[in-house]
């Protein structure tokens, strides 16, 4: 698959499961600091998975802090 730009995926994607918007996002911006609970980030995930047609494993999930973390996750499996 070819790369995306995770950025703006995962503000349509956060967006659409919170119906919040999401501005000023970085790698270093933690899941906790932009205020989803757990169920927003299991919906967030299975809307990425949807999106990009992967599946991520969850030990592979339970060491995501970062959206840095999860973009290089997504990243990883969307090239394989």
């Amino acid at each position: 698959m070819s790369s995306f730009d995770f950025f703006a995926l995962f503000q349509q994607a956060a967006s659409e499961v919170s119906g919040k918007t999401f501005d000023s996002l970085d790698k270093a911006t933690t899941l906790s600091d932009i205020g989803l609970d757990s169920v927003a980030v299991i919906e967030l995930v299975g809307y990425l998975e949807e999106k990009l047609n992967v599946r991520l494993p969850d030990e592979e999930l339970a060491s995501v802090n970062t959206l840095g973390d999860l973009d290089d996750l997504l990243q990883r499996f969307t090239a394989a």
